[in-house]
């Protein structure tokens, strides 16, 4: 380890953006719960999150079973890994801090560092693009149409049928009726009129045409 070098952490992300935390312990936790030596208020944090270990070359972090994971370059880690200065360290979803080795000489390497690139913040969603009209032509033919039988059905042709029916056993009856009383007003005139033997079909009928007597003087 480079001699006078010291190291902390720079939150990029998170409740408090640009927060410094010089790392001057052997050992130090990260979490929610205020008994840690570096609190971070976040729901994403776990109560005890993470810990760093000082090694030989600076720190390594392991992960403390938290429920969002503990992430080194973007990767979710299950061991303790060695950090390098310029890494990411990322707690849960909505935490991002950077290791970095202040202390050292102008122009010299720590030893085992890493190359990266400068920190970003994630890039948003693109912007909309409407897309572009395609060539016109015909219009597709309408889906076809399905009819709900069920409510097309004509209640009212029903309910008109039985009043026909009803209107022509009333026609036939009253016309049946009207027969049956010419029939009996004609029996009434001929009886009362003695016309038996005028009627034709009763005058073929010799027992009913006897002929009458003469009165004697």
């Amino acid at each position: 380890m480079q001699s006078g070098a010291q190291y902390r952490l720079v939150m990029r992300r998170g409740p408090q953006p640009n927060q410094q935390f010089e790392l001057t312990r052997d050992k130090i936790t990260i979490g929610r719960d205020v008994t840690n030596d570096i609190i971070i208020s976040d729901p994403e944090i776990s109560r005890h999150h993470a810990r760093l270990i000082r090694t030989g070359n600076g720190y390594a972090i392991e992960d403390l079973r938290s429920t969002n994971g503990t992430f080194v370059n973007r990767q979710r880690i299950s061991a303790p890994q060695q950090l390098y200065d310029g890494d990411l360290v990322g707690l849960g979803e909505t935490v991002t801090l950077t290791y970095e080795a202040v202390g050292a000489p102008m122009g010299v390497t720590m030893p085992g560092r890493r190359e990266q690139p400068p920190y970003r913040e994630p890039a948003g969603p693109p912007p909309y693009v409407p897309p572009r009209p395609g060539p016109t032509g015909p219009p597709p033919p309408p889906p076809p149409q399905y009819r709900d039988y069920l409510y097309d059905y004509d209640y009212e042709e029903e309910e008109e049928e039985p009043d026909r029916n009803r209107l022509l056993v009333i026609s036939c009856a009253a016309l049946t009726l009207f027969f049956c009383c010419v029939l009996v007003a004609g029996a009434i005139y001929i009886d009362s009129a003695n016309l038996y033997c005028d009627v034709p079909v009763i005058r073929s009928m010799d027992f009913f045409c006897l002929p009458t007597p003469i009165p004697l003087p």
